[in-house]
């Protein structure tokens, strides 16, 4: 069957979710697809990832998905502020 660019579109977002928010590997997804759909660009940040992700789910009105990559964001702020504190004594 043969999907649709908006579909694809659609895919491959929720496809850079589950993986963004640790709920399926790469490989998990390689193995139930047909068709390995991903965001285009694999030289992007985390955090640039998650702003395109947050805009995307924002127009098709999942907002639990933004909620959730906003508190991933937040925590990983955290962890860095942490680290970064750390390295710097």
């Amino acid at each position: 069957m043969k999907l649709s660019d908006e579909e694809l579109v659609d895919l491959a977002m929720n496809n850079a979710y589950a993986m963004l928010v640790g709920n399926k590997s790469i490989d998990e997804l390689l193995d139930e697809e047909e068709e390995m759909v991903l965001v285009p660009d694999p030289e992007i940040t985390d955090e640039e990832l998650s702003e395109d992700l947050i805009e995307y789910f924002i127009t098709t009105e999942e907002y639990e998905k933004c909620a959730k990559i906003k508190d991933l964001m937040s925590f990983r702020n955290m962890i860095d502020n942490i680290l970064n504190t750390k390295n710097a004594k």
